[in-house]
C-alpha cells in the first residue's frame, strides 16, 4: 500500500498560527489517520494571512508537490479585508480548476463571514462555498469556524485563531470527510 499524500492548502487556520508545529491542523489530521491505521501524510501548505488571491499565486507549489488530494481552506482573510465576492469566487474557481486539470480530488472547507462585515456582504459571501461545491461536484465541509469560534477555551488570546484544543475540534469534525477523501484516492 502506498502512502496517500494530502496537501492541506489554506491560510492561518491550516498553518497553525500561534501554535507549535505539532499542533497544526495537518499534523493533527495525520495523527488521526495513523490512529485509524491509514498510511496518510498531510502536507502543510498553510500560510498565515493568505487570501484566495495569495493561494492562487501559490498553486504551482502545491501542484509541484504532486499530492493525491487537497483539503482547500481559504476565505477568512478575504472576508476580513472585504475582498469583493466575485473576486473571491473567481480565485477559488481558478484554484479548483487547476487541481481538477491535474486530477486531484478536493475537499472544500467553507467559512461564514463574521457579522462585523455587514449583512449585505455576509449574504453575498456565505453562499460562495455551497455554489462552488455544487458547480464542481466537491465535498464541502460547511464552516470551519463553527468548530471552535466563540468558545474562549478553544481560541488564542486574539479570540480569532484556534488554540490547540480548537484545532483538535476542527480536526475531529473534519476527519470523517478527510477520511472519505483519502479512501477515494486509495481505491
Amino acid at each position: 500500500m502506498t502512502t496517500v499524500r494530502i496537501a492541506c492548502f489554506g491560510d492561518s487556520l491550516t498553518e497553525g498560527y500561534g501554535l507549535n508545529d505539532d499542533e497544526a491542523l495537518p499534523v493533527v489530521l495525520e495523527q488521526m489517520f495513523r490512529d485509524e491505521g491509514m498510511d496518510v501524510t498531510c502536507l502543510n501548505f498553510g500560510m498565515s494571512g493568505d487570501t484566495t488571491g495569495d493561494g492562487l499565486a501559490r498553486i504551482q507549489s502545491v501542484l509541484n508537490a504532486d499530492p493525491d488530494a487537497v483539503i482547500l481552506e481559504f476565505g477568512a482573510n478575504d472576508c476580513f479585508v472585504g475582498e469583493p465576492v466575485e473576486v473571491v469566487k473567481a480565485n477559488f474557481a481558478t484554484i479548483i480548476e487547476a487541481l481538477h486539470d491535474n486530477n486531484i480530488p478536493i475537499l472544500l472547507v467553507g467559512i461564514t463571514a463574521l457579522t462585523e462585515m455587514g449583512d449585505e456582504y455576509k449574504a453575498q459571501f456565505d453562499p460562495i462555498f455551497q455554489e462552488l461545491a455544487a458547480k464542481y461536484d466537491l465535498t464541502l465541509f460547511p464552516d470551519i469556524l463553527s468548530c471552535y469560534f466563540g468558545n474562549s477555551m478553544m481560541t488564542l488570546m486574539d479570540g480569532m485563531h484556534p488554540n490547540d484544543q480548537g484545532v483538535e475540534a476542527i480536526a475531529r469534525d473534519l476527519f470523517p470527510q478527510a477520511k472519505v477523501l483519502a479512501e477515494s484516492v486509495e481505491d
